[in-house]
């Protein structure tokens, strides 16, 4: 075997190693590389045409033409400004059926406002009732909707309490109190005192901070509406009070009035129209999760039929990633629902906890739907490359002359290298500088002529290459071409000022490239193999997709035939089982032949290495692939199988649901009453993905006692040693308390409570503005600006935008619905009736579904409720604010626009967060939780014998930092709207680090996978293999980890030198097919040379899918430390490390004495 590159596979590849070396040394003939050269010189090396044969070319244009037309439709929508794609998509019943509820209750609502013994009941915030219609709407199942008015009552309740607390201090410390002030003295402010107004103010701050900490800490989910109009209540409340000369407290209740007969209608109307369970939202959500997997695996069966050089190939895997992203979208909502599945009340035959029993094993299986689409990253044209950073520009000038300097130099020096010169560092002998030179010469006078094609440029460039380092390193002439020709070193980073980084990473990544994984017929290998692939993988892939069908079907129909006659429910119940057990019986065969027979048909390129006579031929027999194709095939293999596992365990499921319970009945809540109202950070919840104020340090769905439970270590306090006696676990208590408050949630809160007490109140506290502030609803700007303020300053100014627009905007349709039903009158209560009758089911439509921020949408409608609720009652009540119409709707907006405007301001006093800052806090708290996971899986497959780590928790954190990760892409919309003088924010870096942590948590599922079904001996093999029980190279692991998480959370730059690429150590040993090295002390009573027998065993396939896996997740460590390294610089420059040294006279590194 004189190339290198052959390799017998039963001894595995070491001695490619010792080839390589020889070659060192004896100068063995170098081994012919194969560089496909594009036609044309514009070509781009990203194209996804790159390799296309022409015959498919043409092809593929002739099918273009012959495509059919597109309708009109279509091709006006494209001239449409707006997309209105979200009204045909949700204009279904069960869609229909939450409007029709909510219209009903805004209509009701309207009826009871204009009743004038209602409104007369209601007291001065009738309209509240209307508002709170379009804000807290009742759309969610009976539970969810019985538990937010709950805590939306308690809330304002607890509100109104506090403020009559402050009310009666207030009267005591007032100097003059008259009860019989006449009404007309108490809104002109003549009884207004100091003392009292300042108790006020304190309660006012003391009251916001706390419901909006809530707010904060709490985040999304019952509790939200809750704090909102617990403030409104407080901020009305409060400045009214001011006003009178004596202890008013029924002022609250005009607030809490209507918004108790709102969260009874809500509750009643919920219970009557079209009532919904928690069971039924949540199996119509799992329903939305299977409906993409149909797609998924059809366009599966499709892509292995395909030339992985084709165009086609690219866009059918694009598809592919797009529809499993569509089912992971409603994972969420799915926990959502699981949370409230145990409190529920439903008639039919399956409780509620049965039916959430299917909640994890769907989770299950979009994940190892996610590892089948890892096959596509690992194989040509496909597989994601290593980032490659240019060398930075230095001066070619020989290493005797002046010393260099040994900081890095910027790339917008004005020297440049010689084209064709070695990198820096590296020695060069005098004829290599004058045949480089002569070379320029010949370059330039070519390009003088400018009729060179760039494949002829290639051409003379390789010569040059090979004239230039015939005498280097084998890998080196590959690393110094693919620098030269890299789209990256002609790249000028001279206009953003940065320096390179991540040189010393791609230097050796490029020789990995070269050395370890190329393949001079990779596009031949590939294709043959995806073909292998779609004759061993398409008659399960079929199967598994019309298994999919019926289990989405089942839960389609799930809650159907609990009424009716017994004979109709026996027979649907008996041909619906009958349907289900067919299905199972065939995936089940399909599985079992797939197992036994048609999986190996991915052996077949390696059977003629096992031979008895391979070992001792020489020539006409062709050499087996290297062994990363099997293995990408089996990562394929193996998903397919777990995936079809999962389907089987769910149709099981089914099958002993549909057996065991044959008769429906009533279900009751299986928990406590005393736990229906807990709520924690951590709890998932059904508006999370769309929710502003979150807190970076926390990840929904981690409780916080796992990051003890998942390992031995724990954070230690580096100022003081553990309390030892009573009196320091309290001052240990008080001091965690007060530190307590300089975190994000309390700073947030206190700046909230003041900007509301100390600027926005102050019109309404001072007596030669307090009636002005009365007569004109000053109110209105201060609970807008209150609830503007955000903890992060993205989301105050995106806050000023949203709520101007649709105040603006809300104004002008209120406004028009006014004037339709009243005219030129003073309001007419059928009038106004049938207008909200007639709009409201379509205003709830657009409320529930309308594809825009939160904000924007509810702030467009209660604009229009307020609108008309307040000119309404403008109009049949006694007040100094006496406009209606066009009049109340300039006011609101000025108001408005004055409250946005002081938080917006505020809001860049310190403490200022920015949501720049808010996505490093949260990807250094990913990266950090994602290190303490990888450890427990790590500890998990080394404790198989006696498992010290629970499943369950590491399954359900992962899932947790999937979510918060997906989360922070919708919160990273609004950094837009944190205008920076110094530069535009670095987004493509932050959706880079994303990207990679979303890679490495979905590459840690299916590790936790692989080491699950990996019987002890085999297991020990892998982390043998993997060097996952190698202190060593742990250690690097848990450093880079521990540095990517520090330097996102400080914001320090990393050093130039780091512990990365961990892929070369990692790849230290070359086993090639075998699964112990043959040098190894044990090989825990595996085979040591291979045999098709092992190829064929199925732990097999489970032990190179893993250490495909695990190659995976230190490639994408390697990926985010560059990646990191790109967000926050470099530092620590050693001039001349880690480059590569050419080989030279001994005479010229040598010193002239010894030291």
């Amino acid at each position: 075997m004189n190339d290198p590159r052959h390799y017998d596979p039963r001894l595995g590849d070491e001695d490619v190693a010792a080839v390589l070396e020889e070659s060192d040394h004896g100068h063995l003939p170098r081994p012919q590389k194969h560089v496909r050269i594009p036609d044309d010189a514009g070509h781009d090396a990203e194209s996804p045409s790159d390799g296309f044969p022409p015959e498919k070319a043409r092809t593929n244009h002739e099918e273009t033409r012959k495509r059919p037309p597109e309708p009109w439709t279509t091709r006006a929508a494209r001239y449409i400004p707006f997309d209105f794609s979200w009204i045909p998509a949700n204009f279904t019943w069960s869609k229909i059926k939450p409007v029709i509820r909510c219209a009903v209750v805004c209509f009701v609502s309207a009826i009871l406002m204009v009743i004038p013994r209602v409104y007369n009941l209601m007291g001065q915030g009738s309209f509240l009732i209307l508002i709170s219609s379009f804000l807290d709407a009742p759309s969610d199942p009976f539970l969810a909707v019985l538990e937010r008015e709950v805590i939306f009552l308690t809330f304002v309740a607890i509100a109104w309490a506090w403020c009559c607390l402050g009310i009666f201090l207030a009267s005591l410390a007032r100097a003059n109190t008259d009860y019989n002030a006449p009404l007309d003295a108490i809104q002109a402010a003549q009884f207004v005192e100091a003392g009292p107004t300042v108790i006020l103010a304190v309660f006012v701050f003391f009251g916001s901070a706390f419901f909006l900490f809530i707010k904060a800490r709490l985040g999304p989910g019952p509790y939200l509406f809750a704090s909102i109009f617990a403030c409104i209540c407080i901020d009305i409340t409060m400045t009214t009070a001011v006003l009178f000369p004596y202890p008013y407290y029924l002022i609250g209740q005009a607030i809490a009035l209507p918004l108790a007969f709102h969260c009874g209608l809500c509750i009643l109307f919920a219970a009557l129209v079209f009532p919904s369970t928690v069971t039924a939202q949540y199996t119509h959500t799992l329903f939305n999760v299977l409906g993409p997997l149909n797609d998924f695996l059809a366009q599966h069966r499709k892509v292995l039929t395909l030339d992985p050089a084709s165009e086609e190939f690219k866009a059918t895997v694009k598809s592919i990633v797009g529809f499993l992203g569509k089912s992971e979208g409603g994972l969420g909502q799915a926990a959502a629902n699981a949370r409230l599945l145990k409190q529920d009340i439903v008639y039919g035959r399956f409780s509620p906890t049965k039916i959430g029993e299917f909640q994890p094993i769907v989770r299950r299986l979009v994940t190892r739907a996610n590892g089948m689409d890892i096959f596509f990253t690992l194989i040509e044209p496909t597989r994601e490359k290593f980032p490659v950073t240019p060398f930075p520009s230095r001066p070619a000038t020989p290493r005797s002359s002046t010393p260099a300097s040994t900081r890095p130099a910027t790339p917008a020096s004005p020297s440049t290298p010689l084209p064709g010169s070695p990198p820096n560092g590296l020695r060069e002998d005098p004829e290599q500088t004058a045949r480089r030179r002569r070379n320029l010469q010949k370059r330039a006078l070519e390009h003088s002529h400018g009729h060179k094609s760039f494949s002829r440029k290639l051409h003379l460039r390789l010569r040059e290459q090979e004239e230039e380092h015939q005498h280097h390193q084998v890998h080196f002439s590959l690393l110094s071409l693919a620098h030269a020709l890299s789209p990256l070193a002609r790249v000028s980073t001279s206009s953003s000022a940065e320096t390179a980084v991540g040189v010393f990473e791609s230097q050796r990544y490029m020789a990995i490239e070269a050395n370890r994984l190329s393949h001079p017929d990779q596009r031949d290998v590939t294709a043959h193999f995806v073909g292998l692939l779609h004759e061993s993988c398409d008659e399960l892939l079929e199967s598994t997709q019309g298994v999919v069908k019926g289990v989405q079907a089942w839960f389609a129909e799930v809650r159907r035939g609990s009424f009716g006659g017994k004979a109709k429910i026996e027979q649907a119940r008996a041909e619906r089982l009958a349907r289900l057990e067919a299905l199972n019986q065939d995936i089940k065969e399909a599985l079992q032949r797939f197992k036994k027979d048609k999986r190996h048909r991915v052996l077949d390129p390696y059977r003629s290495a096992f031979d008895p006579k391979h070992v001792r031929a020489t020539a006409g027999i062709h050499e087996p692939p290297p062994h990363r194709y099997l293995f990408h095939c089996y990562m394929y293999q193996y998903h397919l199988m777990r995936f079809s596992s999962i389907l089987t365990e769910i149709l099981e499921t089914i099958i002993k649901l549909e057996k065991g319970y044959p008769k429906a009945r009533l279900w009751w809540p299986g928990i406590p009453i005393r736990k229906m109202l807990e709520w924690s950070p951590w709890n998932p919840s059904e508006e999370m993905d769309r929710a502003d104020d979150e807190d970076p340090d926390i990840i929904q769905g981690i409780q916080p006692e796992w990051n003890e439970d998942l390992g031995m270590t724990r954070r230690r306090d580096p100022d003081a040693l553990p309390p030892t006696n009573a009196f320091q676990y309290l001052m240990h208590w008080v001091y965690d308390a007060v530190t307590a408050l300089g975190r994000g949630n309390a700073l947030f809160a206190i700046k909230a409570g003041l900007l509301t007490a100390v600027i926005l109140c102050i019109p309404s506290f001072v007596k030669a503005t307090a009636a002005f502030a009365y007569r004109e609803r000053f109110v209105w700007g201060i609970f807008m600006g209150q609830l503007t303020l955000a903890r992060f300053r993205g989301d105050t100014t995106f806050g000023l935008v949203a709520r101007i627009i649709s105040t603006f905007m809300g104004g002008l349709v209120g406004t028009a619905m006014w004037y339709v039903s009243t005219g030129s009158g003073h309001g007419n209560p059928y009038g106004l009736a049938a207008v909200i009758g007639v709009c409201a089911p379509f205003f709830f439509f657009w409320r529930l579904y309308w594809p825009v921020p939160p904000m924007t949408n509810i702030i467009f409608f209660v604009t229009i409720a307020l609108v008309i609720g307040f000119s309404w009652q403008n109009t049949h009540t006694v007040l100094p604010f006496r406009f209606m119409g066009w009049q109340l709707a300039w006011r609101r907006f000025v108001l408005v626009v004055c409250g946005v405007t002081a938080a917006f301001l505020f809001s860049f006093l310190p403490p200022s967060t920015t949501l720049r800052k808010y996505q490093r806090m949260t990807m250094s708290t990913t990266v950090s939780e994602l290190g303490a996971v990888y450890c427990s899986i790590v500890s998990f497959a080394n404790t198989r014998e006696h498992q010290e780590v629970a499943r369950g928790e590491i399954v359900q954190s992962l899932v947790a930092i999937r979510l918060k990760l997906k989360r922070s892409l919708v919160l990273k919309t609004n950094i837009v709207y944190e205008f920076s003088l110094r530069g535009r924010w670095p987004s493509n870096r932050y959706q880079k680090i994303l990207d990679l942590q979303l890679q490495i948590a979905y590459l840690l599922s299916h590790l936790m996978s692989v080491v699950e079904h990996l019987e002890p001996a085999w297991s020990r093999a892998f982390l043998r293999r993997t060097r996952f029980l190698d202190a060593d190279f742990q250690g690097d692991v848990l450093a880079v980890i521990s540095m990517i998480s520090t330097a996102l959370r400080t914001g320090n730059p990393l050093p130039q030198i780091t512990p990365c690429p961990l892929l070369d150590r990692f790849m230290i040993h070359t086993h090639g097919l075998n699964v112990i090295r043959q040098e190894a002390d044990d090989d825990y009573g595996l085979p040591r040379t291979m045999t098709i027998d092992t190829l064929e065993n199925e732990q097999y396939l489970c032990f190179s899918v893993g250490v495909t896996t695990a190659f995976g997740i230190i490639l994408r460590l390697d990926k985010l430390m560059v990646a990191t390294k790109e967000l926050v610089g470099e530092q620590y420059h050693i001039h001349g490390i880690g480059m590569p040294e050419l080989k030279s006279s001994p005479a010229s590194v040598r010193p002239s004495k010894d030291a």
